[in-house]
């Protein structure tokens, strides 16, 4: 969903050398005098200096775009939170510090064979913490029995 930006359009947005775009307008950036400092940004906004060093921001990075690029995916845009605990049962959360893209709430868990890439769902979606609410879950796998016991859950719709 992220793109890199090639080296050679790689350029500056104020003080901060822009290296990858989202299909909106979400930008992320570095600040060549801090080179391992991450921003995140709008094109035509201001810049969030991201919790996280080049580092660990590159394999959050890669671990979300897992979630949604992995060999077999499935996906619910409103799973009560009160269900979230069958869905990530055999999965363990990753700590990643938080980023604002494409909004606060987003967390990712894994095992050894699924990803999944979680955050507040847009109709009345809230933070996993608060049981009222609905959370967007995208799943994948390296293999297709990695999601199978997803589509065994009742009463849940995946696409």
């Amino acid at each position: 969903m992220k793109k890199f930006l090639p080296l050679d359009r790689i350029s500056l947005h104020g003080d901060i050398a822009v290296f990858m775009t989202d299909p909106a307008d979400t930008i992320w950036g570095f600040d060549p005098s801090a080179p391992m400092d991450v921003y995140e940004g709008k094109l035509h906004g201001g810049w969030r200096k991201v919790p996280e060093d080049f580092s660990e921001f590159l394999i959050h990075n890669a671990l979300g775009e897992a979630a949604f690029n992995a060999p077999h995916t499935t996906a619910c845009d409103s799973m009560p939170n009160q269900r979230m605990s069958d869905v990530l049962a055999p999965l363990t959360q990753v700590a990643f510090g938080e980023w604002n893209w494409p909004a606060s709430g987003h967390q990712i868990f894994m095992s050894e064979t699924v990803i999944a890439h979680v955050c507040p769902a847009l109709k009345d979606g809230a933070p996993l913490d608060s049981p009222a609410g609905c959370s967007e879950v995208q799943v994948g796998s390296i293999e297709p029995t990695g999601i199978s016991y997803l589509h065994e859950m009742p009463g849940t719709e995946w696409f």
